[in-house]
This record gives structure tokens, C-alpha cells and sequence, in this order.
């Protein structure tokens, strides 16, 4: 028997927040072959999610901004693309203004070799109400990042073309909400240098990361703090691992702030495009490295990585990290979206990965904390004909399930060994059926053993939690049996009985006796049918409608021997 509820936890010392058990979910959007789509920002509303990012036609090439605007459950409740051949348009951030959605990105020109960084503006109902290139009209540039600022205004981070040097610079650039520029600020890196985020501090200057010296596969971290008019404070870059590796580059993707006034960056870095590590680097408050982390194939750090790439990160309420992207762990092997969560100091705590269809790739590119403790995800998904925007809703422990109570029992005389085989929980409780009690975590390989005062039928049960959510399962167990054929003839039971149309058997069948068949005979022994029973089914309703009025054996047999048999009635 399994029972799913909600039910509050005080009682047990566990508290989780505002759980809404019922909101998981992994879905696609985006047009049939030969469209592809991505998602590449998401941001939680109050009822529901906004998701950005791009539609691609490849032949002939366009590409068309796409967003969606869904409920809790992750149903459409309405779409935008942008559906204009003449400018290429790809959305990589944006923000919530009231009843107002900005989105920001770029138009790659693939025909002129040119690229220009826009902002475009909807109401709530997906309404285009304007779209403006934001640049100095001369150079090539792009926007990767948009915030809100506190005076009410908007700031984009990204990058310029210098038309001297042809080198990009990171470029910061403040709008109004019409967006008309009230300044734009450029600061010059080594070679080729870009602002990937944008954060603003309380008083009102911004924090800054990307990237520098970026050319020829080389290239370090970069991070800037300026003021509130954008002019340049502070600056400093970093490289981490072995300094003695040649063109090996790094990249910061994702800042966010930690509670002790210091940064997280999350990134990558690697020895060519296609062998890279993600990379997590702590900064205190002078912008100085606390630590750093490179995933590895493990959760351990054990291990190598083919490929992996880290695109968000945030620290959540009780100071660990969350972040997501995407890894390979193996040559040939898919790529999979990632959910990593950390401890303060950088070690890993749990991790969990998605996919779609199995033998093709899925790429996280953004991911949001959601109001009950979960988080929401979005990228890319791949399967054999094109690729589509996806996105997933996890529980608090990055599940998109609900917990699933499982245990198996082996028992000896009046001792019984309990094995937890249960999935997608943190904490999980035995009841013994005796009035004792064990909890286990999840994690625990141990088995539990449990001593019973007495021989006979007893009904343990697990409950598996996680997020607020409780499986239940339950079994019935004969402590006190001498053979696993003796716990068979105790346990097999029919009912109804006499019956009409269907009966229902219940028995326990160790897990080791394979072969037990189900058989039907008539008082003189004539077999009515015969049927392998799989696995221990535990209950299982059988048809019986065929069987003429009389008295019929109902029995389980193995390998020649009678276990147990029940007298059967048909009454019709």
C-alpha cells in the first residue's frame, strides 16, 4: 500500500517552506522540424514562469526571439516570437518591471558579419510594445546581462567592438525604461574582453564579471567594480589551476553575492573549446580568492570531465550555493542539464542531472529559486529530429518527482534486516509494527536490523520524505518462520471468497524463489490454467469470470511442489 500526502513536519524537527508538492514537471516548447529552440534566462513570477530565449530556422538561416509565459504547472499561457526575416534576434537575459517584461540580447547580422545589442519591451500579456537597438550605432556589440537598478531604471553589461584595435571591451550600458541611454561606459581588457553580469550594491555602485585577455584560447576571469555613473574603481582577473598551462582560458558567467559581503562566480575554463571544467570561484569583499572548485566527474572530485560548463549560480537562504549548466562525463557520452548545490566552503552535497531522450544532448543555461523552496530550470533538449526550450521543475532537493517509498525485509527466526530502497528523499522513518521506530537518511547504505518480541504477522512501514512530500509503503512480514515455504502458506490469502467475477491473492514471495507459478484446479485435480507469477507482486487481482459455478484449489506451486492452496468457491 503507498500513500502520498502533505503533512507539516514540526513534529520531527524538518521544516520546509511553503511546499507545493504537486508542481514538478519537465516540458518542451518550441515549433516541429526544422525549428530549434533554447531557453536562456527564467525568471520566477508570483504565478508562474517567464522564459527567454531563441528560434532558429536553419535553412535559410533566422533567428527569432522566443519567449514563454507559463503557469506553476508549467502549461503556455502565452508565446512570443519574434518572426522578423530581416534582423536575427537571440534573448540571453531579462527582468520583471511591475506589469512589464524587458528582455535583452542581440541581432547577429550573419549576412553584413555584424552584431548589435537591443532591448525590447512587453507588457504581461506578451504584447510587444518596442524594440530599440541599444549601442553607439558604429560598432559591433551585444547584451548579455539586464538588471533592474534602484533608481528605477535599467543596466546592461556585455560588450563593443573597438574599431581600432577590432578587440572587444566589456561595455555597461544605463537606460531608461523607454530605453533611452543615459550613459554607456566602455572598459578596455587584454585583447578580447566582455561583461558576462551585473550586480548592484547597496550603495548604489555595480560589480561586474566576464571576461579578459580572451584570445587565441586563452584568458582569465575579470572582475570590475564601479560606481554608480559606471566609472571604472577597481579591476582584477583570474586564472585558476596550473599557471604552467598554455592556452588554457577561463570565463566568469554568473555573480551573485554571499553572505559574509564576498561573491561567487560560476564559469568555466579549459585547455581547448571542446575540454573544458566548470569553474566556481569565492571572492571575499575585496574582490581576493576564498577558494575554488573545478567539477569533476565525481561528486567526490574524483575523476575527469570532458566537458562541462557552469551558467548560474546563487546562494540560497542558509548560505550553500545552487547552481546549474551542463557536463559530459565521458567521451561519446551525452551532455546532460546539471543541478549541483554546495556547501559554504565549496564541497558538494548532492547532484542531479536531466536529459530528455537518452542518446542525445541537454544543456542548462539558466536556473531560478522558486517561492517553495525548488528551483526552475531551462535550456536545451535535443532528440532526433531538431531540438526544443526546456524546462524543469525540481523540489527542494532537485527532484522533478515526488519521493518514492521502497524497502525489501530479509528475516531470520524473530530478527528482520531491513534494506532501503527507497528514491528522491532526504529522511526516511521505519515503523516496525511493534510500536518501535528507526531514521535513516536517504544516504545511509546500512541496513537496518530490528529484533520483534515475538513470532507472527507484523506490518511494517517506511515513510519517505522530502520537501514537505511523504510516500508511504507498507508490507506484511511473518517473523518466527522456519522456511521460505512455511512463510508462504502463512501468508497466502484469497478475497473475496466465494467470488464472481475476479478474487484477489495476496502472499509473500521471497525475492530468491523465482518460477512460482499460479495454478487453477478443478477437485479432481485437473489443472484450469497455469501462470508464472513475477517478481513478489505482493497483491494481485486475478480474473475469474471464465470458471463455471463450484469449488475450484486456488494454489502456488514451485518447481513441482504445492506451497499453498486455498479452497476456492465460484458463485455467479
Amino acid at each position: 500500500m503507498r500513500i502520498i500526502l502533505t503533512i507539516s513536519l514540526c513534529c520531527l524537527c524538518i521544516s520546509f517552506a511553503n511546499a507545493q508538492t504537486t508542481k514538478y514537471f519537465k516540458k518542451t516548447f518550441g515549433d516541429p522540424y526544422p525549428f530549434y529552440e533554447a531557453g536562456q534566462t527564467v525568471y520566477t513570477l508570483v504565478d508562474g514562469y517567464l522564459v527567454s530565449g531563441y528560434s532558429v530556422n536553419p535553412s535559410p538561416y533566422d533567428a527569432d526571439a522566443f519567449i514563454v509565459r507559463t503557469d506553476l504547472y508549467g502549461n503556455s499561457l502565452w508565446s512570443y516570437k519574434s518572426l522578423d526575416t530581416t534582423t536575427q534576434t537571440g534573448i540571453f537575459s531579462s527582468v520583471n518591471l511591475i506589469d512589464n517584461y524587458f528582455f535583452a540580447g542581440e541581432f547577429p547580422d550573419f549576412v553584413a558579419s555584424a552584431t548589435e545589442g537591443f532591448l525590447m519591451k512587453t507588457d504581461s500579456a506578451g504584447t510587444l510594445q518596442w524594440q530599440k537597438a541599444i549601442g553607439d550605432g558604429l560598432s559591433n556589440n551585444g547584451i548579455y546581462n539586464i538588471i533592474s537598478s534602484s533608481d528605477g531604471n535599467l543596466v546592461m553589461s556585455g560588450w563593443i567592438q573597438d574599431t581600432v584595435t577590432q578587440y572587444w571591451q566589456g561595455n555597461l550600458i544605463k537606460t531608461d525604461t523607454s530605453g533611452n541611454i543615459l550613459w554607456n561606459r566602455t572598459y578596455q581588457g587584454i585583447y578580447n574582453s566582455a561583461i558576462t553580469a551585473v550586480k548592484e550594491l547597496p550603495n548604489g555602485n555595480f560589480v561586474l564579471i566576464g571576461r579578459t585577455e580572451f584570445v587565441l584560447g586563452s584568458g582569465k576571469i575579470w572582475f570590475l567594480l564601479v560606481d554608480s555613473s559606471g566609472n571604472l574603481i577597481s579591476t582584477n582577473s583570474y586564472f585558476m589551476g596550473s599557471v604552467g598551462i598554455t592556452n588554457y582560458f577561463q570565463v566568469g558567467f554568473s555573480l551573485d553575492f554571499t553572505i559574509d559581503s564576498g561573491y561567487i562566480i560560476g564559469g568555466h575554463g579549459g585547455i581547448t573549446p571542446n575540454v573544458t571544467r566548470g569553474v566556481i570561484v569565492k571572492l571575499n569583499s575585496s574582490g581576493q580568492v576564498d577558494w575554488y572548485k573545478m567539477l569533476t566527474e565525481n561528486p567526490d572530485g574524483t575523476g575527469n570531465l570532458w566537458m562541462s560548463k557552469v551558467y548560474r549560480i546563487k546562494q540560497l537562504a542558509d548560505s550553500s550555493f545552487i547552481l546549474t549548466g551542463y557536463l559530459q562525463a565521458g567521451p561519446n557520452q551525452d551532455y546532460k542539464m546539471i543541478l549541483i548545490k554546495l556547501d559554504f566552503n565549496g564541497n558538494e552535497l548532492w547532484r542531479r542531472s536531466y536529459n530528455t531522450v537518452n542518446g542525445y544532448d541537454t544543456y542548462g543555461y539558466d536556473m531560478d529559486v522558486t517561492p517553495d523552496g525548488g528551483y526552475i530550470l531551462t535550456g536545451r533538449t535535443e532528440n532526433a529530429t531538431n531540438a526544443e526550450l526546456l524546462l524543469v521543475k525540481t523540489n527542494c532537493l532537485g527532484f522533478w518527482q515526488a519521493p518514492k517509498a521502497d524497502f525489501s525485509v530479509i528475516w531470520n527466526g524473530s530478527t528482520a534486516t531491513f534494506y532501503n530502497l527507497s528514491g528522491r528523499a532526504d529522511t526516511c522513518i521505519y515503523y516496525f509494527g511493534d510500536g518501535d521506530s528507526s531514521v535513516v537518511l536517504l544516504t545511509d547504505t546500512t541496513p537496518v536490523v530490528h529484533t520483534y518480541a515475538g513470532s507472527g504477522p507484523y506490518t511494517p512501514y517506511l515513510l519517505a520524505y522530502a520537501c514537505g512530500e511523504i510516500d508511504t509503503l507498507y508490507q506484511t512480514i511473518y517473523t518466527g518462520i522456519n522456511n521460505e515455504y512455511e512463510l508462504i502458506e502463512k501468508s497466502f490469502t484469497i478475497f473475496p471468497n466465494p467470488a464472481a467475477e475476479k478474487i484477489t491473492l495476496s502472499s509473500i514471495i521471497p525475492s530468491n524463489l523465482t518460477e512460482v507459478n499460479l495454478l487453477i484446479t478443478d477437485l479432481t485435480g485437473r489443472v484450469i490454467s497455469s501462470n508464472q507469477i513475477q517478481g513478489n507482486p505482493g497483491e494481485l487481482e486475478i480474473d475469474i469470470s471464465y470458471l463455471n459455478n463450484g469449488s475450484y484449489l486456488v494454489s502456488l506451486e514451485h518447481k513441482g511442489n504445492i506451497l499453498a492452496s486455498r479452497k476456492l468457491m465460484v458463485v455467479k
